[in-house]
């Protein structure tokens, strides 16, 4: 079994660890360390995971190395642990900014399979969507063990590293856009009367089934909506409401601000 080592315990490894133990992966399998001992060692506790001391003890326990740290720690980090890497050893990185040739660059291991994904917080649950990038260095085994682990965590796809930013916009902060929608949804449902509780389980069970429509038709969304939308009726109601209210270019802002950020 492929043992999996995460360098940092934020919110991101967190939510990998999350997924990969629901995917069916030993927690005898997993690994967790970082700066902050108080930190790992929760996350270690909770999951029943193994806690280390030390990046370096995480090197040598763990098959793929999962890098979780803020960007400006990645080069630091990757120093420190030059000439420890083992053969078969896959670094995995996480982290937003920091390209696949930094890392190797980084790592002082030129030999070193370097894979760069970009996950959203929904691999916690098995439906997460990923980008990735590869180094020179990384041969069709060794992505098929990240793909097989991964996978196991939602929908994978390969992107050019200039797409990354476009990337984080459309789905790694997105789910935030969606999380709030789903809230306001709720909170008009409680206006009309229905329970929180109810109200909260409803919308985020409209936004789940549209999406899956979407996924397992191929449709265009627009045909969807329209297809609701009878002649005179409430849901063209509420369309026009949308626009004129502006939660399109809302939406379309939200997403170019963060695009613009990354």
């Amino acid at each position: 079994m492929v043992k999996i080592g995460f360098i940092g315990s934020g919110h991101m490894a967190t939510a990998e660890i999350i997924g990969t133990l629901h995917a069916g992966v030993p927690a005898d399998d997993l690994f967790v360390t970082s700066h902050t001992p108080a930190h790992y060692q929760a996350v270690a506790k909770q999951y029943g995971i193994h806690g280390v001391a030390s990046n370096a003890e995480v090197l040598q326990q763990a098959d793929i190395v999962v890098l979780a740290t803020p960007p400006a720690t990645a080069e630091p980090i990757l120093n420190s642990l030059a000439n420890q890497w083992r053969a078969g050893q896959i670094l995995v990185s996480v982290i937003g900014n920091v390209s696949v040739a930094d890392l190797v660059r980084f790592s002082k291991t030129p030999t070193l399979p370097v894979v760069r994904l970009l996950p959203n917080v929904n691999v916690a649950t098995g439906s997460g969507m990923t980008a990735y990038a590869v180094s020179d260095q990384v041969h069709d085994a060794e992505l098929a063990q990240v793909m097989d682990w991964q996978k196991s965590l939602g929908e994978m796809m390969a992107l050019p590293e200039d797409l990354f930013s476009a990337f984080v916009g459309l789905a790694g902060s997105s789910p935030a856009f969606i999380f709030v929608g789903i809230d306001m949804l709720a909170r008009m449902g409680v206006k009309y009367g229905i329970p929180m509780k109810d109200a909260r389980k409803i919308a985020a069970q409209v936004f789940k089934g549209s999406a899956d429509q979407v996924l397992a038709t191929g449709t265009n969304p627009w045909d969807l909506a329209d297809a609701v939308s009878s002649p005179g009726g409430s849901t063209v109601r509420g369309m026009v409401a949308l626009e004129s209210s502006g939660f399109f270019a809302g939406l379309a802002d939200a997403v170019k601000a963060t695009v613009e950020k990354d």
